[in-house]
């Protein structure tokens, strides 16, 4: 029932709206040949439009989603689902098909220009947002649950705070833009030729009404991305290309200058101070849970940016304008790996676990280059000695070749000493062999003369 409810009350506001709207306006002169059916029709043609859906007249599409109509929506399917809380929680899914087939009748119904059919994307997203968002909330007032539903509902919650986050800081990016456009914004706003109060705050109420579109373009802006005004007219940081655009206030806040890639710093920097949030507030002990909660988290802001880029997206005519908004793919893609990415890693970098095995592998690297320091000392050392004793052994080598060589040169000298000394002799020999047989034979001469006086005398002496 929740899903049945919040389609008639979205189709009676809308319807209700456009009525006051007509009767407010019914004295200005674009209204003269409206009547209250046609304001009937366009209650049902915007319905439609908030589903998503495209109205056809002379022959050319339009397509403009209030994106902050469907905000809504979502959040009053999701007040309504809380009367089934007694029930199991898939029964909250219950509210898509209920919500989707009244929203075909109301549109059949009602429409006076649109094409019914083809709001069945928003019919189908809106009342599933909404019924995910209830049983992930259920999840995390469930303390009895499962380590591993916590951590899912965290992934969710994590996922939420960055989609928060980022459609915060687009709001103040867009105030920003508009107050730096404000004149430019005004001159459009005069020439849409508003003659009383009414006329200026129903061209306003308009224009809130696609607020979170006006968000997603200063997302896209600052992604380093950009965003068409038209199919040839880019706006970025680093490109501009000015051409006319529609008579739409809001408009005149687009960007005139391009300021350079600096600007995706923003984005990162908003990471970053929310992967500091996240780490503090959704902690989990183990650092796989830690991871898984981190990538679904990431995966819930890339579901959420992406159909918030598409929802920005319209049409408002043939030729030119007939693609505006954000680049979905390549806008979704540059703030997931600007705001997401440095989420996950600073969440996972804090985590203990990591903390401690950081420094287990820092004190692990450390003793390993002391090692390898002391391997390195003593390998030197080795190779000092090494030298040092080859050069001994080659200082011993040269001095043995000297003693060699002076040993083999000292008896070659002796010899030749010896052989002189003895050829000097032999002549000194053979002179002294005659002397010697001549004083020889003298002795035995007067001996032989003289044997008679000897004896004469030894007789003598008797």
């Amino acid at each position: 029932m929740a899903g049945i409810e919040a389609a008639f009350a979205g189709w009676a506001i809308t319807t209700v709206l456009t009525m006051l709207a007509f009767l407010s306006l019914r004295s200005n002169t674009w209204m003269n040949d409206t009547t209250p059916r046609d304001a009937l029709g366009l209650g049902g043609d915007l319905w439609v439009a908030v589903m998503g859906g495209t109205s056809a007249a002379g022959g050319v599409s339009y397509r403009a989603i209030p994106t902050l109509v469907g905000a809504l929506l979502i959040v009053l399917v999701r007040i309504l689902l809380r009367t089934t809380a007694g029930f199991p929680r898939s029964s909250a899914l219950f509210a898509v098909p209920g919500f989707v087939l009244t929203s075909w009748f109301l549109s059949g119904t009602s429409g006076a220009s649109s094409q019914w059919w083809t709001g069945t994307i928003g019919a189908v997203l809106i009342p599933l947002i909404a019924s995910v968002w209830f049983v992930v909330s259920s999840f995390s007032r469930d303390h009895d649950a499962p380590t591993m539903q916590h951590w899912i509902s965290g992934g969710f919650k994590m996922g939420g705070l960055l989609v928060v986050a980022t459609v915060a800081a687009s709001a103040v990016a867009a105030v920003v833009a508009l107050v730096a456009g404000w004149g430019r914004a005004s001159g459009i706003q005069e020439l849409l030729g508003a003659s009383s109060g009414v006329d200026t705050a129903f061209i306003v109420g308009v224009q809130v009404a696609f607020a979170p579109t006006v968000m997603a373009w200063a997302a896209a802006w600052w992604s380093g991305v950009g965003f068409m005004t038209a199919t040839d007219s880019l706006h970025s940081p680093t490109v501009v290309d000015p051409g006319p655009i529609p008579p739409i206030p809001l408009l005149g806040a687009v960007p005139q200058t391009a300021p350079g890639n600096w600007v995706v710093l923003l984005p990162i920097a908003l990471g970053v101070g929310l992967g500091v949030a996240s780490s503090r507030l959704f902690r989990r002990s183990h650092v796989l849970h830690q991871s898984a909660q981190g990538v679904l988290a990431s995966c819930v802001f890339a579901s959420v940016v992406a159909l918030w880029m598409w929802s920005s997206t319209m049409s408002l005519g043939s030729v030119r304008l007939a693609s505006m908004g954000p680049r979905v793919g390549w806008a979704t893609l540059a703030l997931v790996l600007e705001i997401a990415l440095p989420a996950l890693i600073i969440t996972l970098a804090t985590h203990p676990t990591t903390l401690a095995l950081v420094g287990q592998g820092a004190g692990r690297v450390r003793s390993e280059g002391e090692a390898l320091r002391r391997r390195h000392a003593e390998r030197l050392s080795r190779e000092a000695a090494t030298a040092s004793l080859i050069d001994r052994e080659d200082g011993d080598c040269a001095s043995g070749a000297d003693e060699a060589w002076a040993e083999a040169s000292a008896p070659a000298a002796t010899g030749d000493t010896t052989a002189g000394v003895e050829a000097g002799a032999e002549p000194e020999e053979q002179g002294a062999e005659p002397a010697q047989e001549g004083a020889d034979e003298g002795a035995g001469v007067v001996a032989e003369e003289g044997e008679e006086p000897v004896s004469g005398r030894d007789q003598g002496g008797a």
